[in-house]
């Protein structure tokens, strides 16, 4: 299963649905598509929405895809991490890196992650949100902000692009 512009999941509990999801650079009109995301959501009895980004396979060209709990600047990002970079487009276009998070009415995130981020090479790393008082049958939308890095030769996480937010519609039952 594919997103493309917008996701449709149906959630019971103890139930997880899993997907992929195509990442694309925002920045590019033509040829945009970096990487195949895969995605796996549960929700728990207590209404926390779970989704766990990746697997346990490594992710195409050796790139990494990074998530922010919080809004971070770029360049507090790249003096926090010695090991981050970024292409001179990419920092002219991204000074700031936003929460991936970004919109859903009434979901917030639950837990936010160590050092305001979190990076997806190989295993699978859970998001957590929270969602106050769900509706069933109702559906809630909401969009998910990933950014992907590559290493070049001077550092292993070299950022390359923003991607365009990916959108679901989800359904509790």
């Amino acid at each position: 299963m594919w997103a493309t512009a917008q996701k449709k999941i149906t959630l019971q509990a103890h139930k997880p649905y899993s997907t992929e999801v195509r990442l694309c650079d925002q920045d590019k009109t033509d040829d945009n598509f970096l990487l195949n995301l895969p995605l796996t959501f549960s929700i728990t009895d207590n209404n926390i929405l779970i989704v766990m980004v990746g697997n346990d396979i490594a992710l195409d060209y050796e790139q990494s895809v990074w998530m922010f709990s919080e809004k971070m600047s770029l360049a507090d990002l790249m003096k926090k991490n010695c090991h981050v970079s970024a292409t001179g487009i990419f920092k002219n276009k991204n000074t700031i890196c936003d929460m991936v998070l970004l919109s859903s009415g009434t979901m917030t995130l639950y837990r936010t992650f160590d050092d305001g981020y979190e990076v997806i090479k190989k295993n699978a790393k859970p998001i957590f949100f929270k969602i106050p008082n769900p509706i069933s049958n109702k559906p809630l939308t909401f969009s998910l902000q990933f950014y992907v890095a590559k290493p070049n030769p001077k550092f292993p996480y070299n950022f390359i692009a923003k991607c365009k937010p990916v959108e679901f519609e989800l359904i509790i039952k």
